[in-house]
């Protein structure tokens, strides 16, 4: 409840005062304090913006800024080396000089760059309750240069290092201020109303799937309770920390704010995507809330005050007051935000349920096992088994809430350092959370607003949790436990781990290049830089495949329900049945563990992890905030490595990254408020294409002349005529002669992905990223087949695209239960099973390779040409937030590097 009474807070730690004085000078934020001080022109500016439509339209001056657009990653030489060819080319000219286009850019974008002092060493940023010292708490460093040749008592002092802060109101203004981005931010009011009114339809029963944050129960209950007016912004912050340079000492800090208000088909694109601020390293941070207090106290004075934007969707003025309705981040970064003790903790949960963990006797870490070890009795570990269905039945967030404030008083008020421990060990706190200073009608709520790991947990956490199981690489007590006793570790033998992982580099050619960076050879590269998408793909898309047979059944399908949830958990849209079916596998996959791996033995309690337990809230978080994928760390992932590309001065690192940052934010500011001064993008299609409608078109390459087809192929266009309602002529046509048709090579999908086809592939061999593989929706249900060739052909003079495929026979039944839906395993009728189908009816592009573990158990004719199935994770999420390698359409094949 956001009216509850302030707790009372008695700190006597020096640690503890610090924070709860950021967190009081929050509550006291104002545009106009001396805390956070402004210059007089910037208050103006955010307070009083234009109320208009920008417009630039001198033409030298959008000359200007289309070259700056253009050579936005150039350096200052190239501008003015091509500002100096254009003026001799057209010397009546008067182009803008580069120092006098970045003022413009500034002056127009209205972004707000903040720049503070900060410890030379990270540690410290000086704001709030530092922003009067001279030296660094931690490190004892001074803040100031010295300056002699200043003489004696002189006030001029130049700070060692600065951090920056990008506002986030201007960033507002400038995106609503747009013609076509405040369209575009309409979005969140369309669905919010679509949603609400599909509820009052069903008596509060939700049917349709979970698509957005909106159909989160959070963000509805925050709506209903007018915390969330139609003219307010939702924001998400994001923060990650990142090494610039792999083999070198570069560590730094960012945070973006995400815009929810914007569609998921534009949310994620760089354009969108405000950057909060940059903490230069190398150094680790000591305090994180001294260098986000600048940002959050802005954003606490325009949640008070309200931000006046001018909305261009409705050309009118009004009242923004921006909702903080998540913060996310991954497990190290998230302790700094949420002031919990993290995953080693006793009360560890990020969610802060009431799971209580266990140690090891005599062992500093806990652990989230929820079934106590046989002949155990450690003081404070030794309770009863915790079942997990009603241990999630009396979690959610507002008893977490009153939880946690009333154990927060408790660790507050701690009379000294040991009672501090003691209580930190009981509560789980650390410390209260920046975030408490917020205005708490204008956040979710805290623990609530801490989002779960979407991107971490899945693709890192847990499959370094199984694989190193399997391989027998997990930390062993030899005392009293033996990994040659260990039946779950089937790879430990080298020569077993090298052919499962033969098999996996043997899957790379059957790969489509949409599906990102193929899953490598893991028994090569593992340790070498393996990515966190060939994790996930290796992981929940060829395990089940090359797992059969190699897991004892019990572990077999103790892992198949645990993929199968998580690859429902990490798709874009999750109906409410499927939500149901993940909750059911996932409490099912969380006890097998604990059942088989640690069998209620003290000495593999080290076996849970963190990523054993957290798995088990992500149903509940889906039904309370929506997919997870929709507020996941890949988009920070993504702001990392393009902000980091775009680094030129690699003398000076951090100064440059800041610069970048500030550029980003300029330049997008100025794509929303003028947006026909951006270079223009290539057209959606080439021009040699065939658009089909609904997203679909003809790619290039094409015959110039008609081809025969084969005998099949001929059976099955005369079916597919004759089902169409073909004249009789037609059809005795082909009766009488060999069809002919014209093939076209590529068809592109909606979801961006394009098909490709055995009639350009095959030429290739192995030396291609096979795309010819796909998902057919017909009216029986899911068909997958290999495209030969796609064509155009006329029933009755109306023009039917149409693909022509072999179809695959259906996945093997018993194999398809026992996997929990996960090992489809397919013969493939190649030349024998051929139809011709719509062109449209196309869902996706999918991996089909060799099947090299069914063949062990089934020796009959069933095991010929037998493939395995791969479809991709998160296929429509991921490709919206850049993680798509797709080839370009210019005709090139899906080549192999």
């Amino acid at each position: 409840d956001v009216e509850t009474q302030a707790p009372r807070f008695n700190p006597v730690l020096h640690d503890i005062q610090v924070s709860l004085r950021f967190i009081e000078l929050l509550k006291e934020a104002a545009l106009d304090s001396t805390i956070e001080p402004l210059p007089a022109d910037v208050i103006n500016q955010i307070r009083n913006p234009p109320l208009a439509v920008a417009e630039v339209d001198d033409p030298d001056t959008r000359y200007s800024l289309e070259l700056f657009f253009a050579l936005t990653n150039a350096s200052k030489d190239e501008y003015n080396n091509s500002r100096a060819a254009y003026l001799r080319r057209h010397p009546e000219g008067s182009v803008l000089s580069f120092y006098a286009v970045k003022k413009l850019v500034r002056e127009l974008s209205g972004i707000v760059e903040v720049k503070r002092d900060m410890c030379d060493n990270s540690c410290i940023g000086y704001t709030g309750a530092y922003r009067e010292l001279d030296a660094c708490p931690y490190c004892g460093e001074s803040r100031y240069e010295p300056c002699p040749q200043s003489g004696p008592g002189s006030r001029t002092k130049h700070p060692r290092k600065q951090f920056t802060t990008l506002l986030l109101g201007p960033q507002i203004q400038a995106q609503r201020r747009g013609p076509e981005t405040s369209h575009l931010m309409r979005y969140r009011q369309r669905c919010t109303e679509a949603v609400l009114e599909e509820l009052n339809a069903n008596e509060g029963v939700r049917t349709s799937p979970y698509r957005d944050y909106i159909d989160g129960a959070a963000y509805l209950e925050a709506v209903d309770d007018g915390r969330i007016s139609p003219d307010d912004s939702v924001v998400v912050l994001s923060m990650d920390g990142a090494m610039l340079y792999r083999n070198k000492t570069s560590d730094c800090w960012i945070y973006i704010w995400l815009f929810m208000n914007y569609d998921v088909d534009v949310r994620y694109k760089k354009r969108f995507v405000a950057i909060g601020g940059t903490i230069p390293g190398p150094n680790k941070i000591r305090n994180a809330d001294s260098f986000l207090f600048t940002g959050l106290h802005h954003v606490a004075a325009i949640q008070k005050e309200g931000l006046t934007v001018w909305d261009a969707a409705t050309q009118r003025t009004v009242t923004d007051r921006p909702f903080l309705h998540l913060v996310t981040a991954d497990g190290p970064a998230m302790a700094y935000l949420d002031g919990f003790v993290g995953h080693h903790g006793r009360i560890h949960c990020r969610f802060y349920c009431p799971i209580v963990g266990r140690h090891k006797l005599g062992g500093p870490h806990y652990y989230p096992a929820r079934l106590r070890p046989h002949n155990y009795q450690v003081t404070g570990c030794d309770h009863d088994d915790v079942d997990l269905v009603d241990l999630l039945a009396s979690h959610d967030s507002s008893r977490a809430a009153a939880r946690y404030s009333a154990n927060l008083v408790t660790v507050v008020n701690s009379p000294n350092m040991s009672r501090y421990e003691k209580n930190r060990l009981e509560t789980g706190i650390v410390k209260p959370s920046i975030f408490s200073g917020l205005p708490p009608k204008r956040i979710l709520g805290i623990p609530a607003m801490f989002g779960g790991d979407a991107m971490h947990l899945p693709t890192l956490n847990i499959p370094d949790l199984y694989i190193s199981l399997w391989r027998a690489t997990m930390d062993c007590d030899t005392r009293t436990d033996d990994k040659r006793t260990w039946p779950f570790a089937v790879l430990k033998d080298p020569a077993h781990w090298k052919v499962h992982g033969k098999h996996v580099g043997d899957a790379i050619p059957f790969t489509p290049g949409s599906f990102d960076r193929p899953s490598r050879n893991p028994a090569e590269k593992i340790s070498s830089g393996y990515k966190a998408w060939e994790f996930l793909l290796y992981f929940y898309g060829h395990c089940p495949c090359l797992l059969f047979g190699l897991l004892p059944e019990a572990y077999y399908v103790q892992f198949c329900k645990l993929a199968r949830a998580v690859r429902i958990l990490i798709e874009e849209n999750i109906t409410p049945e499927e939500l149901a079916e993940s909750d059911e596998l996932m409490t099912a996959a969380s006890n097998g563990f604990e059942e088989l791996y640690v069998q209620r033995r003290a000495d593999r309690l080290h076996f849970v992890r963190a990523s054993v337990h957290a798995p088990s809230h992500m149903p509940g978080e889906t039904e309370r905030l929506g997919p997870g994928m929709i507020y996941s760390q890949y988009t920070m992932e993504r702001t990392i490595g393009n902000l980091g590309e775009e680094i030129k001065q690699h003398s000076n690192p951090y100064a440059n990254l800041s610069e970048r940052a500030v550029r980003r934010c300029q330049i997008n500011a100025l794509k929303a408020l003028v947006p026909e001064i951006e270079p223009p993008t290539a057209a959606e299609f080439p021009a040699s294409a065939r658009v089909l409608g609904d997203g679909y078109a003809l790619l290039p390459r094409r015959d110039k002349i008609t081809r025969p087809t084969t005998s099949a192929e001929g059976r099955a266009l005369y079916a597919y005529l004759e089902a169409h309602g073909a004249l009789e002529d037609e059809l005795a046509s082909i009766q009488t002669t060999v069809p002919k048709v014209r093939r076209w090579a590529r068809l592109r999908l909606p979801n961006g992905q394009t098909a490709r086809s055995r009639w350009k592939e095959e030429k290739m061999g192995l030396k291609v990223r096979m795309s010819r593989n796909v998902k057919i929706n017909t009216a029986s249900g899911q068909r997958f087949g290999e495209v030969h060739y796609y064509t155009l052909i006329s029933v009755n003079n109306i023009t039917h695209p149409v693909a022509v495929v072999s179809l695959y026979g259906p996945p093997h039944e018993a194999i398809y239960r026992l996997s929990s839906k996960m090992y489809v395993t397919m013969q493939h009728h190649r030349d024998v099973d051929v139809h011709v189908v719509d062109a449209r009816s196309i869902a996706s592009v999918v991996l089909l390779a060799p099947d090299p573990r069914y063949p062990l158990f089934f020796k009959d004719d069933s095991a010929l040409n037998r493939y395995y199935l791969v479809e991709r994770p998160g296929l429509g999420m991921l490709s919206r937030i850049g993680y798509n390698y797709e080839a370009p359409d210019d005709g090139s094949d899906n080549e192999l590097d």
